[in-house]
């Protein structure tokens, strides 16, 4: 009788397991809501529909310091401090090369070294602060970005303005917001 049991409740785990993937593939290549199939209703898919964008285009568009405007700028440097917290050498494509910022003492002029050596240097709850800041203000004034220390928030941890600096300036370059001092 155990075996029958047995039998049963592993027809009946199959049969869900089989009702769960029927439920996680039914959006995909269905029907969208106006009744229409993929790409756009005229039954040619996806292939006749408008050009994807370049893989570097759409790096660009979904990078955080891409955005113009005072929001671009604040995504940049909160992408920037957070990626330092954790030693994420990436981040190094929101610093000007050559500019005062990476010049600092931070970074001693080589970013991809300093980001990485950051999180070895910091206090544990500064680094936790810096892992979960936020920036909330900050101004544009001819063509660049100026964000105080005041404009950043953090939700865990605790650090002052010595542990950054008082003051971060930003740029535009190449359609990317970029510290420069």
């Amino acid at each position: 009788m155990t075996h029958r049991s047995d039998a049963r409740a592993a027809g009946g785990a199959l049969a869900a397991a089989a009702l769960a993937a029927a439920l996680l593939t039914a959006g995909c290549g269905g029907e969208n809501a106006g009744g229409a199939g993929r790409g756009g209703g005229d039954g040619a898919g996806e292939a006749a529909g408008s050009p994807s964008p370049s893989p570097s285009e759409t790096a660009q568009n979904s990078d955080p310091g891409a955005p113009e405007g005072i929001e671009g700028a604040r995504a940049a440097l909160q992408a920037f401090l957070r990626g330092q917290a954790d030693g994420n050498p990436a981040v190094c494509r929101y610093v000007a090369q050559g500019g005062a910022f990476v010049r600092g003492p931070a970074l001693r002029g080589d970013c991809p070294a300093g980001v990485r050596n950051t999180p070895h240097w910091l206090r544990p709850r500064e680094r936790q602060a810096l892992r979960t800041v936020s920036v909330r203000g900050g101004r544009l004034a001819g063509g660049k970005a100026v964000i105080p220390f005041s404009a950043l928030h953090w939700t865990s941890g605790t650090m002052s303005e010595s542990t950054l600096q008082s003051e971060f300036t930003l740029r535009r370059h190449e359609g990317l917001w970029q510290i420069v001092k």
